[in-house]
């Protein structure tokens, strides 16, 4: 069984989640009295559901074309905390920040040829997508 949740549509979290028809977390109001008292945008949803729109927030939210950054900014990606995933990749080389934005968003640099990139993806995107974005957006490869 999906549990229930009050969420903000249009946020990337929730408001709550819902325990025997009672808010957590509120001092025990009930949870159709709690939603009214949140004002307009909250909905009672399955997790499952809420899960989908905050994913879908958080995309629209972080996700964004990739910016061509200099090399300092490269180094200081690289070295402000530990890469994460740092590989080569034909002649790509990708890293990404080990601390994320938001669930599973966070900062991946990638150098190609002497030009170096930066934009936030999910951790889950293949590495070889993000090489194939960074050319189509950059047409780094001759």
């Amino acid at each position: 069984m999906d549990n229930l949740v009050i969420y903000k549509l249009g946020e990337t979290n929730l408001q709550t989640t819902i325990t025997n028809g009672v808010a957590d977390y509120t001092g025990g109001k009930v949870a159709e009295e709690y939603l009214d008292s949140l004002g307009p945008g909250y909905a009672i949803l399955p997790f499952s559901q809420a899960r989908k729109l905050i994913e879908k927030a958080e995309e629209k939210k972080y996700i964004a074309p990739w910016e061509e950054i200099t090399e300092e900014e490269w180094d200081y990606w690289l070295g402000v905390l530990p890469p994460e995933k740092w590989k080569r990749l034909d002649e790509f080389e990708i890293f990404r920040i080990s601390e994320r934005m938001d669930s599973d968003i966070t900062r991946h640099c990638v150098h190609h040829k002497g030009r170096y990139f930066t934009a936030f993806r999910r951790v889950s995107t293949d590495y070889k997508a993000l090489a194939k974005e960074v050319n189509l957006a950059y047409q780094t490869i001759d």
